[in-house]
Protein backbone atom coordinates (compact mmCIF):
# COMPACT_ATOMS: atom_id res chain seq x y z
CA UNK A 1 0.00 0.00 0.00
CA UNK A 2 1.75 3.44 -0.63
CA UNK A 3 1.84 6.23 1.28
CA UNK A 4 -1.45 8.59 -0.08
CA UNK A 5 -3.09 5.43 0.21
CA UNK A 6 -2.07 4.84 3.73
CA UNK A 7 -3.10 8.72 4.69
CA UNK A 8 -6.95 8.78 3.34
CA UNK A 9 -7.60 5.88 4.59
CA UNK A 10 -6.21 6.59 8.26
CA UNK A 11 -7.77 9.78 7.56
CA UNK A 12 -11.49 7.54 7.41
CA UNK A 13 -10.50 5.67 10.19
CA UNK A 14 -10.35 8.64 12.31
CA UNK A 15 -13.68 9.71 10.91
CA UNK A 16 -15.05 6.50 11.62
CA UNK A 17 -13.64 6.69 15.19
CA UNK A 18 -14.92 10.11 16.34
CA UNK A 19 -18.71 9.15 14.83
CA UNK A 20 -18.32 5.96 17.21
CA UNK A 21 -17.62 8.47 20.44
CA UNK A 22 -20.18 11.03 19.41
CA UNK A 23 -23.07 8.32 19.16
CA UNK A 24 -21.49 6.57 22.29
CA UNK A 25 -21.71 10.36 24.09
CA UNK A 26 -24.95 10.37 22.37
CA UNK A 27 -26.46 7.22 24.43
CA UNK A 28 -24.97 8.02 27.48
CA UNK A 29 -26.48 11.79 27.15
CA UNK A 30 -30.29 10.30 26.62
CA UNK A 31 -29.21 7.78 29.44
CA UNK A 32 -28.63 10.77 31.59
CA UNK A 33 -31.46 12.39 30.92
CA UNK A 34 -33.62 9.53 31.96
CA UNK A 35 -32.00 9.11 34.99
CA UNK A 36 -32.39 12.99 36.01
CA UNK A 37 -36.13 12.59 35.51
CA UNK A 38 -36.18 9.58 37.90
CA UNK A 39 -34.32 11.05 40.82
CA UNK A 40 -35.83 14.54 40.86
CA UNK A 41 -38.25 15.05 43.43
CA UNK A 42 -37.51 11.56 45.06
CA UNK A 43 -39.18 11.71 47.92
CA UNK A 44 -43.03 12.96 47.19
CA UNK A 45 -44.42 14.31 50.31
CA UNK A 46 -47.68 11.98 49.91
CA UNK A 47 -49.54 9.00 47.91
CA UNK A 48 -51.19 11.74 45.45
CA UNK A 49 -48.15 13.47 44.60
CA UNK A 50 -46.14 10.40 44.43
CA UNK A 51 -48.61 8.90 41.80
CA UNK A 52 -48.43 11.94 39.89
CA UNK A 53 -44.38 12.02 39.65
CA UNK A 54 -44.45 8.00 38.25
CA UNK A 55 -47.21 9.26 35.74
CA UNK A 56 -44.81 12.34 34.69
CA UNK A 57 -41.99 9.53 34.63
CA UNK A 58 -43.70 6.88 32.89
CA UNK A 59 -44.40 9.50 29.92
CA UNK A 60 -41.19 10.61 29.85
CA UNK A 61 -39.49 7.31 29.17
CA UNK A 62 -42.24 6.37 26.84
CA UNK A 63 -42.07 9.38 25.14
CA UNK A 64 -37.88 9.18 24.98
CA UNK A 65 -38.52 5.54 23.87
CA UNK A 66 -40.60 6.99 20.84
CA UNK A 67 -38.21 9.24 20.46
CA UNK A 68 -35.14 6.88 20.31
CA UNK A 69 -37.07 4.13 18.32
CA UNK A 70 -37.52 6.97 15.83
CA UNK A 71 -33.91 8.11 16.14
CA UNK A 72 -32.92 4.65 15.09
CA UNK A 73 -35.18 4.51 11.94
CA UNK A 74 -33.84 7.71 10.58
CA UNK A 75 -30.42 6.59 11.61
CA UNK A 76 -30.82 3.14 9.65
CA UNK A 77 -32.28 5.27 6.91
CA UNK A 78 -29.27 7.47 6.80
CA UNK A 79 -26.85 4.47 7.25
CA UNK A 80 -28.97 2.84 4.12
CA UNK A 81 -28.41 6.08 2.27
CA UNK A 82 -24.46 7.01 2.94
CA UNK A 83 -23.88 2.93 1.82
CA UNK A 84 -25.71 3.44 -1.55
CA UNK A 85 -23.72 6.60 -2.22
CA UNK A 86 -20.56 4.47 -1.12
CA UNK A 87 -21.35 1.53 -3.63
CA UNK A 88 -22.02 4.20 -6.99
CA UNK A 89 -18.61 6.33 -5.56
CA UNK A 90 -16.84 2.87 -6.12
CA UNK A 91 -18.72 1.58 -9.11
CA UNK A 92 -17.85 5.55 -10.52
CA UNK A 93 -14.09 4.76 -10.00
CA UNK A 94 -13.64 1.23 -11.08
CA UNK A 95 -16.01 2.69 -14.04
CA UNK A 96 -13.35 5.23 -14.55
CA UNK A 97 -10.34 2.97 -13.71
CA UNK A 98 -11.29 0.71 -16.50
CA UNK A 99 -12.17 3.44 -19.19
CA UNK A 100 -8.21 4.72 -18.53
CA UNK A 101 -7.05 0.83 -18.77
CA UNK A 102 -9.05 1.10 -22.38
CA UNK A 103 -7.36 4.50 -23.25
CA UNK A 104 -3.86 3.15 -22.59
CA UNK A 105 -4.10 0.00 -24.50
CA UNK A 106 -5.81 1.66 -27.46
CA UNK A 107 -2.72 4.62 -27.40
CA UNK A 108 -0.21 1.50 -26.96
CA UNK A 109 -1.90 -0.04 -30.00
CA UNK A 110 -1.66 3.00 -31.77
CA UNK A 111 1.85 3.72 -31.13
CA UNK A 112 2.97 -0.53 -31.87
CA UNK A 113 1.53 0.53 -34.93
CA UNK A 114 2.73 3.48 -35.87
CA UNK A 115 6.62 1.71 -34.96
CA UNK A 116 5.48 -1.48 -36.96
CA UNK A 117 4.14 0.53 -40.06
CA UNK A 118 7.53 2.72 -39.83
CA UNK A 119 9.96 -0.16 -39.55
CA UNK A 120 8.19 -2.16 -41.97
CA UNK A 121 8.99 0.23 -44.72
CA UNK A 122 13.01 0.50 -44.82
CA UNK A 123 13.02 -3.08 -43.51
CA UNK A 124 12.39 -5.09 -47.02
CA UNK A 125 15.29 -2.60 -49.08
CA UNK A 126 17.84 -3.57 -46.32
CA UNK A 127 16.70 -7.66 -46.44
CA UNK A 128 17.12 -6.63 -50.58
CA UNK A 129 20.69 -5.99 -49.60
CA UNK A 130 21.69 -9.32 -47.85
CA UNK A 131 24.83 -8.02 -45.74
CA UNK A 132 24.58 -4.70 -44.31
CA UNK A 133 27.04 -2.20 -45.71
CA UNK A 134 26.82 -3.58 -49.17
CA UNK A 135 23.95 -1.44 -49.91
CA UNK A 136 24.22 1.54 -51.39
CA UNK A 137 22.63 4.31 -50.00
CA UNK A 138 19.92 4.62 -53.19
CA UNK A 139 18.99 1.44 -52.60
CA UNK A 140 17.50 2.27 -49.11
Amino acid sequence: MDFQEQFFKERIKFIHEARAEKEESFEKLQQQEREKVKQSNPNPSNAEEYRRRADEIEKFIKFQDEEMQAFVAERDKLIKAHEKKMVGMRERHWQEEVELEKEFDAELSHLMEKYTLDGSKSMPAILDCGIVGECDDRSL
